[in-house]
């Protein structure tokens, strides 16, 4: 392969690395899920993948719900999404990841 041939490769099948990064969760208020995002879409996100990825465990777990009843100020489906809303992939795996999953 030519070397002109493989920068054309790389350049079509290169991944772009997201400008930024955004916990996404659902928290409930006042007895109604309600969608929010840290940092809000309104500021500039968080430039790191893995530092989004722990600051969204620590918040899921420090905002858990107790059992299967969910009250107000606990976060469900929180997860970790690109500055365009799309998910990303947690790092340690490789895979979907969602911290505190409901269906409700």
């Amino acid at each position: 392969m030519k070397l002109t041939e493989g920068m054309q490769l790389i350049a079509e099948g290169w991944i772009v690395k997201p400008e930024g990064f955004r916990v996404k969760f659902q928290q409930m208020t006042n007895g109604e899920l309600v969608t929010g995002y840290s940092p809000p879409e309104t500021d500039t996100p968080l430039d790191s993948d893995v530092t989004t990825w722990r600051y969204a465990w620590k918040l899921a777990m420090a905002a858990s719900p107790e059992g299967d009843e969910l009250h107000d100020g606990c976060l469900v489906n929180v997860t970790v999404v690109d500055e365009k809303g799309s998910p990303i992939r947690y790092y340690a795996t490789g895979k979907p990841e969602i911290f505190n999953p409901s269906d409700i």
